[in-house]
């Protein structure tokens, strides 16, 4: 019997504020949507907390195309198999 090796590869990275991944989109917006000192005006006194807000395009820092980017009624990265990634 044979067995085979497969070594899987992460490629992920850090999505940073204001870096264009791409020529032509928007680049990422992250930043607070409710601040530690904010949120001290809104709670209880010795409650504050910090609410963070990130905002992209779907496809930032990766290049997976699936059918959906294309064609209306083809199917999204949520619906592809994991195996189809890897």
């Amino acid at each position: 019997m044979t067995t085979a090796t497969h070594t899987l590869v992460d490629l992920s990275h850090a999505i940073e504020h204001g870096v264009v991944y791409y020529k032509g989109l928007p680049a990422p917006v992250i930043c607070d949507y409710l601040s530690r000192e904010d949120s001290r005006d809104l709670y209880e006194p010795g409650t504050e907390f910090q609410i963070g807000k990130v905002e992209l395009v779907t496809n930032t820092g990766t290049y997976i195309d699936c059918p959906f980017h294309r064609y209306a009624d083809g199917r999204d990265t949520a619906s592809m198999p994991l195996e189809r990634f890897v």
